[in-house]
């Protein structure tokens, strides 16, 4: 499916991947953002069990264009998803992708990024949760082919179980791309002893003019933090799950949605816990 896209009071474009049990589906979709115009797009993939998903979205931001990109993936037991984004940023563009990744038994995100000439602003969150032997993976490659650009990256995720997280950052700034600016950092949470967390930013810098950080942590619930909230007769179970909902929010309350029609977020972190 291709789509060409101008305006700038447009309604939320919704894109839904629902698998079937025991398939494997395959799509691929182009999205032409034109100049000036701003798009709030969702993308809601739910896997069924044994089922299998390839999604391919390529977004083309014209100049002075703003995409808010939320993507909500939602597996369920032996259910795989590979889902790569193929964006390319036109002068002055916006381009934000907040990602959620739940549930699946396998699954990649591959975000990749390109800002054509310069002078254009990436943001990029993202939430993985992961439980018993699930795999969940964010591998991100963001190039700067200009001057001028600017970078916000953050990937969380929660690991309990014996589930891995990955998550790989990759940001190339060649010498045409002064004056760049990037920041990537890592969080982790590590909620089981048997978890496993691989995070692994990468950074390729041959300018000589530019900003870029990048750290990364992982970390466990805090006792001091727990210990405040069983002080004042909250439960162990509900301070934890307080505590979590605190982690999710930076990135869920940043998602393009229409809330009542996706009751289901409203009660996704008693689902979390």
């Amino acid at each position: 499916i291709g789509l060409k896209i101008k305006g700038r009071d447009l309604p939320l474009l919704e894109i839904i991947f629902a698998a079937s049990p025991n398939s494997l589906s395959s799509t691929r979709i182009i999205l032409i953002v034109e100049e000036d115009t701003i798009l709030n797009l969702t993308q809601l993939i739910i896997g069924r069990q044994n089922s299998a998903q390839s999604n391919l979205i390529e977004i083309n931001v014209g100049k002075n264009a703003e995409v808010n990109h939320g993507l909500i993936a939602l597996g369920e037991v032996d259910s795989n998803l590979l889902n790569h984004l193929a964006i390319e940023q036109g002068i002055n563009s916006n381009y934000s992708l907040i990602s959620l990744q739940k549930g699946w038994g396998f699954s990649r995100l591959e975000p990749n990024i390109i800002q054509t000439d310069g002078q254009a602003k990436t943001t990029l969150k993202g939430l993985q949760i992961t439980n018993k032997t699930e795999q969940i993976a964010t591998h991100s490659f963001v190039k700067f082919n200009g001057p001028d650009g600017k970078l916000e990256q953050l990937n969380k995720s929660a690991v309990n179980g014996n589930s891995h997280s990955i998550f790989n950052g990759a940001i190339i700034v060649p010498k045409i791309a002064q004056k760049t600016e990037a920041s990537q950092l890592s969080r982790n949470l590590l909620l089981s002893k048997r978890a496993r967390i691989d995070a692994k930013p990468e950074l390729q810098i041959i300018a000589d003019d530019v900003r870029c950080t990048h750290g990364a942590t992982v970390s466990q619930l805090q006792e001091d933090e727990l210990f405040y909230l069983r002080s004042r007769g909250i439960s162990s179970n509900q301070a934890n799950a307080l505590l979590l909902e605190g982690y999710y929010h930076e990135i869920l309350s940043k998602l393009p949605l229409y809330s009542e029609r996706w009751s289901f977020l409203n009660n996704f972190l008693s689902n979390t816990r």
